[in-house]
């Protein structure tokens, strides 16, 4: 009987070490407090599509991340970011002509755990990242809760956004500066060892000159899928309603979607 007991729990840690190596997500927009061991490496493809304004418009982000631990609860990654947008030129009001545009950026993030989410009260990391395109910097800040609890995760964060960007503007350079406040949260329950459905929430405040400009909140169901080597995550999100800036609808569309949608799909190196 405790040759039995043994090798049930062998089995269970094994099980359990090899879903800590593997690093999987069950949310695309929340960030949990987990970090992969050291030397432990991942490839991530983010593809994140938007689309329908108050005119017509269509875009699609996408980030290649390359993900390893650096030191015990320490973890980096490494990011190629492209955007594609294709849109009516005359925004508002439509009637334009269709008009398209690509940027190009690199990103760098580092993540520390403090807390862990089964053996303490709580899950606990900070993340910081900073990015650099042709013609914008940004700069990110997280808070990251989360609670494992038999099958059910709870994740919450806090996110701060600043953004500058430049634009030449009758041969002169204008920088406009931009802080977004984000709250983000979701609750995932894992049907079998593999699959999980849940569900995550995002509420975004952006700030202009000091002041709380927009207010909206996307929430929509996430799936994911992991397999020994790999993993897949996907978000639906449309736009519930804007506290503050509505445009028509009770929704904000000059400045968000109506829908955003989020596949992650990452293999372990």
């Amino acid at each position: 009987m405790n040759r039995v007991v043994s090798l049930l729990l062998s089995v269970f840690f094994l099980c359990s070490f090899d879903t800590l190596i593997a690093g999987d997500r069950k949310f695309t927009y929340t960030y949990e407090s987990t970090v992969l061991p050291v030397g432990v490496r991942e490839l991530e493809i983010w593809n994140t599509y938007r689309r329908d304004r108050s005119y017509f418009y269509r875009r699609l982000d996408q980030r290649i991340e390359y993900e390893v631990g650096v030191a015990n609860n320490l973890q980096t990654s490494f990011y190629l970011n492209t955007e594609w947008k294709v849109f009516d030129d005359n925004g508002m009001p439509p009637g334009g002509n269709s008009a398209s545009s690509v940027g190009v950026s690199v990103s760098n993030e580092w993540k520390l755990k403090l807390a862990d989410r089964v053996a303490d009260p709580f899950g606990f990391a900070l993340y910081g990242e900073w990015t650099l395109g042709l013609d914008e910097t940004e700069l990110e800040a997280k808070l990251i809760i989360d609670k494992q609890a038999g099958s059910l995760l709870f994740a919450f964060n806090v996110v701060g956004e600043q953004e500058w960007e430049t634009e030449l503007v009758n041969g002169a350079e204008e920088t406009g500066r931009e802080f977004t406040l984000q709250l983000v949260g979701g609750a995932s329950y894992n049907v079998t060892g593999e699959f999980a459905i849940g569900l995550e929430v995002r509420n975004v405040n952006t700030y202009l000159n000091g002041d709380l400009a927009i207010s909206t909140l996307f929430a929509g169901p996430v799936i994911s899928y992991v397999a020994e080597n790999w993993w897949a995550t996907m978000t639906v999100l449309p736009q519930l309603t804007a506290f503050k800036g509505a445009t028509e609808g009770g929704l904000n569309l000059g400045d968000h979607e109506k829908l955003e949608a989020r596949l992650l799909f990452s293999v372990h190196l």
